[in-house]
């Protein structure tokens, strides 16, 4: 986690907290791998024991239908008990049609963080649409989540437009990321990037998303290591993303999938090709734990009214038990 900066006097800490009543909770903080990669995992030392904390938290899709007067949206306190209930943090999607959009951030992320305090849960880092530095309210929205003690958000990731030179594309992208850095720098907080797979996702490749982020330092702005779509780009290749990424990378996100013909398939962790050696090589390359996002892809992706939550929940926790073996923590 990274130090705190004091942010400007345009939204003071002390006046903002102190309105929000929140002086207490801001201070608290908060197919199967192939026979060429398995070897490769295990030509490469084990990740570390479980001695160290894992913060790991669940990305909530099911719970709201867009932020822009939907009609189901969980309350702070429905949100709170299900999280109590999967046993999980939170990535809480604050974007325009996330649980709580950017501009409205000052007024309903307070509510939201004094909630999960009271289940002793809270938001490891929230989602942003963000792709430029230029864009309306995402740095007032940040700004509002790092004095709650958030300590990460989520970039949206750049795109490539077709048919133009990719070299230039990664410097312009290089060029802005720098500006979120010199932003997150500011402000005190961390952003993170997930590699997504795909040909138009600009850093799917993990050389490009290097690239990406060339000069900046990780503090700033790093890298959430996807083990799904990072198997999916790079099949055998998986433990050289895992390699070069290594110094960039501040968080990991886990799923699973498998292929059916040419169709990737999302499938419930521990029945897919994302197996425990990935999440292995990705700790021990980073040299301890690290922030762990589970991201449910398996079940319908449809809100799930709070009252009829009980298998989306069961998912959660089903997937929450193969990670936790995974990494030799306690199952419940």
């Amino acid at each position: 986690m990274i130090t705190p900066v004091a942010p400007p006097d345009s939204l003071s800490r002390r006046d903002f907290l102190t309105r929000a009543g929140l002086l207490t909770v801001a201070a608290a903080g908060l197919s199967q791998t192939s026979t060429s990669a398995a070897n490769a995992a295990s030509a490469t030392p084990a990740a570390p024991a479980s001695s160290g904390h894992y913060d790991i938290g669940i990305l909530e899709k099911w719970f709201f239908d867009g932020g822009n007067g939907g009609p189901l949206k969980y309350t702070p306190e429905q949100m709170a008990i299900t999280l109590d209930e999967i046993g999980l943090d939170l990535e809480l999607t604050l974007r325009k049609e996330g649980h709580i959009t950017p501009e409205k951030a000052p007024d309903e992320l307070p509510a939201m963080v004094a909630a999960l305090a009271k289940k002793k849960r809270r938001i490891l880092w929230v989602a942003l649409d963000t792709v430029r530095p230029d864009e309306p309210h995402w740095e007032k929205a940040v700004r509002v989540a790092q004095q709650l003690g958030v300590p990460q958000y989520r970039h949206r990731g750049f795109r490539y437009e077709r048919g133009k030179p990719l070299k230039a594309q990664i410097a312009n992208f290089n060029s802005m990321a720098k500006e979120f850095a010199a932003a997150n720098k500011a402000i005190g907080i961390q952003a993170v990037y997930q590699i997504h797979a795909g040909a138009s996702m600009a850093g799917s490749a993990a050389w490009d998303l290097d690239m990406i982020l060339d000069g900046i330092d990780p503090k700033h702005f790093g890298v959430a290591f996807d083990a799904q779509h990072v198997m999916v780009e790079a099949t055998q290749a998986w433990p050289n993303a895992v390699q070069l990424l290594a110094p960039r990378t501040v968080a990991l996100c886990v799923k699973s999938f498998k292929f059916e013909g040419d169709r990737q398939i999302e499938v419930p962790l521990g029945e897919g090709r994302v197996k425990k050696a990935i999440v292995d090589q990705v700790l021990a390359a980073h040299g301890g734990p690290l922030p762990i996002c589970i991201h449910n892809e398996h079940s319908k992706l449809a809100p799930v009214p709070f009252e009829q939550r009980a298998a989306i929940v069961e998912a959660f926790r089903a997937d929450a038990r193969v990670l936790k073996g995974w990494l030799d923590l306690p199952v419940t």
